[in-house]
């Protein structure tokens, strides 16, 4: 069969010094969706993918793109102070002086202007407005500050507009990101005082393009009218510490420290943090931005499979940044490009793999996953039946710590792919040997542990709209950061990761060999009982919370697996546990003889068995959706709906249980039945 002699062969190509040359084509220019910066960066990486011998495509769309106009933001008293909104420019990194770097901007604020007090809400979470509500603290008609992390900055905007401020100010603590955490930069890696996050707001039900759901963004597609679609109103402003600190420390109203439940809520700054700015400090924000459609374009270089090139293995990474982007996203960026190339010129010479790999560089992620939604949105029938994995690998090598999160069926191909790769600046040992060695899975000693995907990056439309088996790699631990702002640059990466470029070397290991065990096994190396398994894990999680919620009076499925009887649900708990035991069983028995033998591919009767293990993964796709987020289609798992980034696993029980809804518990329990007799007829084969 035309194939690459082994997965040594390709990963032994991978070239650390071709690595730095990626970063520097990709990273010379700030490049922010929509922007001529962005348009070079899409022409370099077709030219690149050209130049690998692979079939180019360029994909466009044209998406709402907004851009900043102007931003104020002022305490107007006790004694008047304009803030800054811009990072200080650095004689130590001649990046940060390039004359096309934005000012600190969140993408769809609303455009306006307010003035008032002062109320400090922590992270901005939920509970935490909710925590200052019933303390008394009233949020209504106030300039809101908090500090980023704990959620998504979009749900920040939405639960403080909901909750009435008339602003918003978000900053990067020295807590959570600066001076406690390390040496600032230039001297370290930490944000220093004028350090600012940018990053979009949007929090829609959906994601991709605000005004095409479902429908692919051409430049003809139906759009929906942008007052129609429920995008931010309040003005938001994010900035550094040191301007949060003129803020902060001017506050006089009582502090958080005296109350038992928000004694968390202090920070790094030198000040006590306090829930109220007093009667005197006021403070002006004003923001305008444009809400424009701009073009953009993904770019998707094509190895075509030479026995089945209907099948696909999609590897991809977006190229957007919201300034020069060497951590995000070219840190995994690069490993995209050196991936591509290293398979294309292993495959030369009509040693193509079996299946189709499609490399894909991604445009505006940063505003809201959009790029890929589109591809994906435009090709969801080709994908629903053909598409085998895909693998994504945004800011991948970001230190020697390797980890991924992933869809159950895919876990033991990644860690097949760990056992082959060397550790990073350690060749003495695996991947999965250091992996291991940090974290194991409790509920398979074999198997390191696997983080389960949520939302936040470019596998969300094929996880969680189309059922693509899905996989996030990479790897941290470096000492800084320099999340979405203009010290994100080569200057940045080269001190902090290092400029040995082995942790993207070994990066670029883990996703070309997975991509080629995916594309090239017999029978794509799908392992569905892995779900199952992990189904009844999630099931007893959510048993646990329900009993918690007081759904129920006790864990109806334990450990052990026995039922409890108590509790208005405890019936169809047990039963679905049980229905559950036997599919892993069934499955199991059905698809192991399988993997990785030609035998299994039914000669001559051609029997498909890929495409029953593709089968299995869209099992878990209700073609309605969830019921009030129907683009999310995966019952399986779904982002978070108030964090954003975090994972629902079984979001259809997960949200029966967050509404505290016995009924909707047991309309979920008998959807995922289906499921597990769906997933059992899939993988019965008629005369074995």
């Amino acid at each position: 069969m035309p194939m690459p002699r082994s997965i040594t062969d390709v990963i032994d190509r991978v070239n650390n010094g071709l690595l730095s040359g990626w970063h520097d084509l990709l990273g010379s220019e700030p490049h922010v969706a929509g922007t001529p910066g962005d348009e070079r960066v899409i022409e370099r990486i077709e030219r690149a993918f050209e130049q690998m011998g692979l079939e180019v495509r360029r994909h466009e769309f044209w998406a709402l793109l907004p851009r900043p106009l102007s931003a104020v933001l002022q305490i107007l008293s006790p004694e008047p102070r304009d803030l800054i909104l811009q990072e200080s420019p650095l004689d130590d990194d001649r990046f940060t002086r390039h004359p096309a770097l934005d000012p600190g901007w969140n993408a769809f604020s609303g455009s306006g202007e307010a003035t008032g007090p002062v109320v400090y809400a922590n992270y901005g979470r939920r509970e935490d407005f909710e925590r200052l509500a019933s303390l008394g603290v009233s949020v209504r008609g106030r300039i809101v500050i908090a500090r980023y992390g704990g959620n998504y900055r979009g749900f920040k905007a939405k639960f403080a507009q909901e909750a009435g401020a008339a602003g918003l100010v978000i900053y990067t603590d020295p807590a959570d990101g600066g001076y406690t955490r390390g040496l600032v930069y230039p001297e370290g890696g930490y944000a220093n005082e004028t350090c600012i996050e940018r990053g979009s707001l949007l929090t829609l039900p959906y994601v991709g393009d605000a005004l095409t759901p479902f429908v692919e963004a051409t430049r003809e597609a139906p759009r929906l009218d942008v007052s129609a679609v429920g995008l931010c109103t309040i003005p938001v402003q994010p900035i550094g510490y040191g301007a949060a600190l003129e803020i902060m420390k001017r506050m006089s109203g009582s502090a958080v420290a005296e109350h038992a439940t928000t004694r968390s809520w202090q920070g790094g700054l030198p000040v006590p943090y306090r829930f109220t700015g007093g009667e005197t400090l006021r403070v002006r924000i004003k923001v305008e931005q444009d809400r424009e459609v701009r073009r953009s374009a993904n770019v998707i270089g094509l190895l075509k499979g030479a026995v089945e090139p209907d099948r696909m293995v999609v590897v991809g990474c977006h190229h957007d940044a919201w300034g020069f982007g060497a951590s995000d996203p070219l840190a995994g960026t690069i490993t995209l490009m050196e991936a591509a190339r290293v398979i294309a010129e292993a495959s030369a010479g009509g040693r193509a793999p079996r299946r189709t790999i499609a490399f894909c560089a991604w445009g505006a992620e940063e505003f809201g996953i959009i790029g890929s939604t589109e591809w994906v949105e435009g090709h969801r029938d080709m994908l629903s039946s053909e598409a085998v994995a895909y693998l994504n690998l945004d800011m991948a090598a970001m230190g020697v710590e390797f980890g991924a999160s992933s869809g159950p069926s895919i876990r033991r191909v990644i860690a097949r792919t760990a056992a082959d790769v060397r550790q990073a600046r350690d060749p003495s040992r695996s991947v999965l040997e250091a992996w291991m060695a940090r974290s194991k899975d409790a509920g398979d000693p074999g198997m390191p542990a696997f983080g389960d995907l949520g939302g936040g990056s470019d596998h969300v439309a094929f996880w969680c709209h189309v059922g693509v088996a899905s996989a996030g790699l990479g790897a941290g631990g470096s000492l800084g950061t320099s999340y979405h702002s203009i010290y994100d640059t080569l200057e940045w990466y080269r001190r902090v990761v290092g400029n040995d470029y082995e942790p993207a070397a070994m990066i670029t290991r883990m996703a070309a060999g997975t991509a080629l065990r995916l594309a090239d096994e017999p029978v794509a190396p799908i392992e569905p009982h892995a779900a199952v398994a992990s189904f009844r894990r999630h099931l007893r999680d959510i048993s646990a919370r329900g009993a918690s919620a007081g759904l129920w009076e006790a864990p109806s499925v334990a450990t052990s697996g026995s039922p409890d009887p108590l509790g208005p649900v405890a019936e169809p708990l047990a039963g679905i546990d049980d229905d559950a035991r036997e599919t892993e069983s069934v499955v199991r028995r059905a698809v192991l003889p399988w993997l990785g033998s030609e035998a299994a591919l039914g000669e001559p009767e051609r029997i498909d068995r890929t495409g029953r293990l593709l089968a299995t993964d869209r099992a878990w796709v209700a073609p309605g959706g969830l019921p009030d987020r129907p683009w999310f289609r995966n019952t399986f798992a779904a982002p978070d709906r108030d964090s954003g980034y975090a994972a629902w696993m079984l979001p259809l029980l997960r949200a029966a249980v967050e509404n505290k809804d016995a009924e909707e518990a047991r309309s979920a329990l008998a959807v995922y039945g289906g499921v597990m007799r769906s997933l059992r007829e899939v993988v019965e084969v008629p005369g074995e």
